[in-house]
């Protein structure tokens, strides 16, 4: 069976709607606002390449998966089924993943720091997605940074690929692909080059792909 095609405006109009995602069944409901002319870039992205991901390690001192978080230190949540969801938690002035099994009730670390406070903007995460029960991703979303972090193992290990200045949208499409726009400045600062990156094995490996771009 032919896989339906993701188009750039696509992507966009997935973006605009509301800043809370709720996945069902992998479908997308709602993911976080974009800038209006990723999809008009999408032309630009010939100086896209492949990027390789890398092992996110955890850190001395950091809490330890499985360490309980306050719901008031959560920001965006997305659900794959009415039990289980992720969110980023904000605490000890860094951002760690944080997931539930029971609906909400009880949020618990999953995982290292994505991001710590003061040290590593470009490795900001601001918008949460998620897959499946064991597939979850943050990214930095508009005026975040220029990073994807992805599980696909429910948070055994994470993986973090630098795409470009900064990572507008991730779309889970089935399969076990990740779509993601990541846009960059010129040389000149003039205007931006917008490029689409798909990965199929949970974050390690993202690929260009201008053909997402046709209609």
């Amino acid at each position: 069976m032919r896989k339906p095609s993701i188009s750039y405006a696509t992507l966009a109009a997935a973006a605009v709607r509301a800043p809370v995602a709720l996945m069902l069944g992998g479908a997308v409901v709602g993911m976080s606002s974009v800038v209006s002319h990723a999809a008009a870039g999408a032309s630009e992205s010939s100086s896209a390449r492949t990027v390789s991901g890398a092992r996110i390690p955890s850190l001395r001192g950091s809490l330890k998966p499985g360490t309980t978080v306050s719901a008031r230190r959560l920001g965006n949540r997305v659900f794959a089924d009415a039990q289980h969801g992720f969110a980023l938690a904000s605490t000890q002035q860094a951002q760690y993943p944080a997931t539930t099994s029971d609906g909400g009730r009880v949020w618990r670390i999953d995982g290292p720091p994505l991001h710590v406070n003061a040290a590593q903007a470009p490795l900001v995460v601001l918008q949460v997605g998620i897959a499946s029960r064991r597939t979850f991703f943050a990214f930095g979303g508009p005026g975040g940074g220029q990073v994807v972090d992805v599980t696909s193992d429910g948070g055994r290990h994470w993986w973090r690929a630098v795409l470009g200045e900064v990572v507008l949208a991730v779309v889970a499409s089935g399969g076990g692909r990740l779509t993601a726009v990541a846009q960059s400045a010129t040389t000149s600062g003039a205007s931006a080059t917008t490029s689409v990156y798909v990965s199929s094995d949970g974050g390690r490996e993202w690929r260009p792909d201008d053909r997402l771009g046709a209609s």
